[in-house]
C-alpha cells in the first residue's frame, strides 16, 4: 500500500516538474531537452564561491593580469 502511494506521489512530482520546465521554456526559449544541464550552473557557482572563500581566508590572495590584488 505504501509503495503505491510513494509511486503515485513520485509520478505527480515528476509531472509537475516537467510542466514547470515547459513553462520555463516558454519564458526563456531554452528547449526542455536541456533541463538536465540546470544543475551544472549551480555546481559551478558553488565551486567558484568555495574557491573564493579559500583564497580569501588562507591569504593566498588574488591576481589579475599578473598584479596582486588587495582584499
Amino acid at each position: 500500500m505504501l509503495g503505491n502511494l510513494t509511486l503515485a506521489i513520485a509520478i505527480v512530482i515528476i509531472t509537475m516538474q516537467f510542466y514547470l520546465r515547459q513553462l520555463g521554456e516558454e519564458i526563456t526559449k531554452i528547449p526542455v531537452k536541456y533541463w538536465w544541464l540546470g544543475w551544472l550552473g549551480g555546481i559551478l557557482v558553488g565551486a567558484i564561491a568555495i574557491g573564493s572563500v579559500i583564497k580569501t581566508e588562507t591569504g593566498w590572495g588574488w591576481t589579475w593580469r599578473g598584479r596582486q590584488l588587495e582584499g
